[in-house]
C-alpha cells in the first residue's frame, strides 16, 4: 500500500483540476456513482468523509445530517466548501472517540490509504451501532472482454491527458494505483475481519468502479 507523504505528493499538485480530471477520466459517470453512495448515507445524524478533498460528496449530498470531512492534503481542503467542518488527518488515524458517527464514506480514497485493513478497523471503531460505512473505488479490470480496452484507456490514454493538463506525474501514479490495487472480495474480506455485517459489492456496468457497503450491527 502507498505511504502517506507519497499521497501527498501526488495530490497536492492537482487539487485544482482533480475533480474536474474524475469526471472526464470516468466520462461523467463519477456524479451518478457518487450519488448512489450518497443515498446510502443517513438523512439526518452526522457523517465522516475520508478523503473528502475538494468537497465533492459534500457538495452532492441532499441530506440533513452534518459532514465532517477529513483530508491528509490541506491545498485540497482550501477549495472545500464545507467550512469549519473539515479536519487535516488519515484516515488510519482517525482522530475521534468510539461511536461518534452515523454513516461513513470515501470516494476514490481506499487504495491510497496507507493500509485499509486498519481504516476499516478505525472506522468500526468510530461508527455508531446501526451506522453505515460506504467506499467507492476504481478496482483492476480482470474480464477478458473489457480488460484490453480498459488498460489502454485508462492505464495509458488517460495518464498521458490528465499529466499533460497537471503538469505533473501524479495520474500514472493514479492509473498504477488502480492497477495494483486489492480486488472488491478481499476488500470484502477485511471488512467482515473488522466486524461489519451485511456487506454488499454493487458492480456498476462500466469497467472498474465498485461500491462497497456495509453496516455495525
Amino acid at each position: 500500500m502507498p505511504e502517506l507523504e507519497k499521497v501527498k505528493g501526488v495530490f497536492r499538485p492537482i487539487f485544482d483540476v482533480y475533480d474536474s480530471m474524475n469526471t472526464l477520466m470516468s466520462l461523467g459517470l463519477d456524479v451518478f456513482w457518487r450519488i448512489k453512495l450518497l443515498k446510502l448515507m443517513p438523512r439526518d445524524g452526522v457523517i465522516l468523509d475520508i478523503g473528502t478533498g475538494t468537497g465533492k460528496l459534500f457538495s452532492l449530498y441532499e441530506g440533513n445530517s452534518k459532514i465532517i470531512g477529513l483530508d491528509i492534503t490541506k491545498e485540497m481542503l482550501i477549495k472545500n466548501p464545507n467550512k469549519g467542518n473539515l479536519l487535516l488527518g488519515s484516515g488510519t488515524q482517525l482522530p475521534f472517540k468510539e461511536n461518534k458517527f452515523d454513516g461513513i464514506m470515501s470516494a476514490f480514497v481506499l487504495r491510497n490509504l496507507p493500509d485499509t485493513s486498519v481504516y476499516f478497523n478505525e472506522a468500526y471503531r468510530v461508527l455508531k451501532n446501526g451506522g453505515i460505512i460506504a467506499n467507492l473505488d476504481a478496482f483492476p479490470e480482470n474480464r477478458w472482454y473489457f480488460k484490453p480496452w480498459f488498460s489502454l484507456y485508462f492505464y495509458d490514454f488517460m495518464p498521458r491527458i490528465g499529466n499533460f493538463i497537471s503538469g505533473t506525474n501524479s495520474y500514472t501514479y493514479l492509473a498504477d494505483s488502480v492497477k495494483n490495487f486489492k480486488l472488491p472480495d478481499i476488500i470484502k474480506t477485511e471488512m467482515i475481519k473488522a466486524g461489519f455485517k451485511n456487506i454488499n459489492i454493487i458492480k456498476f456496468k462500466s469497467p472498474s468502479a465498485h461500491l462497497i457497503y456495509g453496516f455495525k450491527i
